[in-house]
């Protein structure tokens, strides 16, 4: 089914949330795509179908939420692009990458052709390499290059 226009309801807790995706789901013909809990008591409700039945329900599940608790924002975004659709379907976070085993680690040729933005990259992935967090973002090529030097020589 093309999806049309996306909405979006943002409150302050839950219980209103809930009522306010109750509320759009009977007013209008769109398909609830799930919740997701921001932090800090926020929550946001993605949904979406055609413009004005996405329209007709974002406005009446954000009244509904309002007179149970605080609505943070609302927006409706008709014509989404399907990378962004795409994105709002799969609420779950992308999976984090798995470790990168010493011996898997490219060799010293291939890491020395790669960006220093890929080393960084890779190096967030090495558990036992000897730069950790920031000192990664801050190393320059240089310095990515003889960590992984020096893990290859253990």
């Amino acid at each position: 089914m093309a999806r049309s226009a996306i909405g979006l309801i943002e409150t302050e807790g839950l219980v209103g949330l809930i009522e306010a995706a109750d509320v759009a789901a009977k007013t209008a013909d769109v398909q609830l795509l799930g919740f997701e809990r921001i932090g800090g008591g926020l929550v946001s409700l993605r949904l979406s179908g055609d413009v004005a039945s996405v329209q007709t329900a974002v406005q009446a599940g954000a009244a509904a939420a309002q007179r149970l608790g605080q609505v943070i924002s609302f927006h409706v975004i008709p014509g989404p692009h399907e990378d962004l659709v795409s994105l709002l379907e799969g609420s779950n976070p992308p999976p984090a990458a798995a470790p990168v085993a010493v011996e898997a680690t490219p060799s010293l040729a291939e890491l020395e052709a790669m960006p220093v933005t890929r080393l960084r990259q890779l190096a967030r992935q090495c558990p036992d390499l000897s730069l950790k967090g920031r000192a990664i973002s801050r190393a320059g090529k240089a310095e990515l290059l003889a960590a992984f030097q020096q893990l290859k020589s253990q």
